[in-house]
């Protein structure tokens, strides 16, 4: 058996401060109060970032072949499933993902049949089947995953979360010594960021998470029964009445002002997925950051103790291949869990299980590979491989 290069750390922990109060960070100190940690959670403007949005999707796309990726997306996927299906800003109202062309068919086609799922999960349908479910006339075949839907994102976030207590407070002071985290002068066994672009500036130099703005636009009219994707998305409509639908993609802009040319891309974008226009009262847009690191999974986990790191693994600059006797062992008390892009909604309830397993010591609801290929650590290693550090 090859060694690692490093094994995670089990701390014993209390009391932790999470920094971030959107999907990452209500999931992450709601995980840890479940197993009796003391928790504080951090954000001056709850619901002010992508966490805000009145809507989101409970989405997944996973690939033929069962990659890494993929495989975290669906194990993430029926995490939520699970989770969601008692909580009250959670719809069940199904998810069809329509194939855009005859060759995307055949790929999701072959999803499908890989996949083998029973009904009650995924379901392969026609165009006609796929209009009658969505109540909106669709020209494309797709999968119908029946336990999906929409959840009221800002509500959700802003919910009561027992043991758990809110701090609207900017953090300005982070640093760790003698086994203590110290947040804006209070002491704690461990802290996580989970405040997505906002952690940038107390991150080590070789985790580079980047900006991608997303406007969504809103519309009163169309009635959707069931959440639906390919490009682009629309939900059904939430308790004003409006659904929601778009997204713009911009990476590496991080402004959120209303930009005509963004609705008119995502009115483009429903135009492709249904045949024709969206037609109803436009409601308001919305535009927020996203965070997405540079190869598309979630950062998480507790950060190495980089010197330490560098020291120990240092051979790995000229032999990539190469394994320590003994792996990396040393890591910080402070954790993040960043980077989810678009599909916070999906990733986060199983990420904030990693951190909560981390911290805790208890198991992880997933494959034991998949924390070693979500850590911080991976892009500290790569670093070290391209003789970057």
């Amino acid at each position: 058996m090859v060694n690692p290069l490093w094994t995670p750390p089990r701390w014993g922990v209390q009391k932790v401060a999470v920094i971030g109060a959107g999907l990452a960070g209500t999931s992450t100190a709601l995980a840890l109060a479940q197993r009796g940690v003391r928790c504080d959670l951090f954000d001056p403007e709850p619901a002010s970032g992508a966490s805000g949005n009145a809507q989101g999707m409970l989405y997944v796309a996973p690939q033929v072949d069962p990659t890494v990726a993929s495989r975290f997306w669906l194990q993430a996927f029926d995490l939520a499933c699970q989770r969601y299906q008692t909580e009250p800003h959670y719809h069940p109202t199904g998810l069809l993902t329509l194939a855009e062309t005859e060759t995307d068919a055949q790929r999701l086609q072959r999803i499908y049949q890989a996949l083998a799922r029973p009904p009650e999960d995924l379901a392969w349908v026609d165009a006609e089947q796929a209009s009658a479910i969505l109540g909106l006339k669709v020209q494309t075949p797709g999968l119908f995953w029946p336990k999906s839907g929409w959840m009221a994102v800002r509500d959700y976030v802003l919910r009561p979360l027992p043991g758990v207590r809110r701090i609207e407070q900017s953090v300005t002071e982070l640093f760790e010594q003698d086994d203590q985290v110290w947040v804006n002068g209070a002491g704690y066994d461990a802290a996580v960021l989970c405040n997505a672009y906002h952690a940038k500036p107390l991150l080590p130099s070789y985790l580079t998470p980047r900006p991608v703005r997303g406007q969504i636009s809103r519309i009163e009219g169309p009635n959707a029964r069931t959440a639906v994707c390919a490009d682009g998305y629309l939900t059904p409509p939430d308790a004003s009445g409006l659904s929601s639908y778009g997204a713009s993609f911009v990476p590496k802009d991080d402004k959120t002002d209303i930009r005509a040319d963004d609705d008119a891309f995502n009115q483009a974008l429903m135009t492709q997925l249904l045949g024709a226009p969206l037609d109803g009262q436009p409601g308001e847009s919305r535009a927020s950051i996203r965070c997405a690191s540079p190869d598309y999974l979630p950062i998480v986990g507790c950060l190495p103790q980089a010197n330490s790191w560098v020291e120990h693994l240092a051979k790995l600059r000229v032999d990539a291949k190469w394994r320590p006797e003994h792996p990396a062992t040393e890591f910080s008390r402070i954790a993040v869990n960043l980077g989810h892009g678009s599909r916070g909604l999906t990733s986060t309830p199983l990420c904030a299980e990693i951190i909560a397993s981390e911290f805790c010591g208890t198991p992880i609801p997933a494959d034991a590979d998949l924390a070693a290929q979500l850590s911080p650590a991976r892009f500290l290693i790569r670093a070290l491989k391209r003789n970057q550090r």
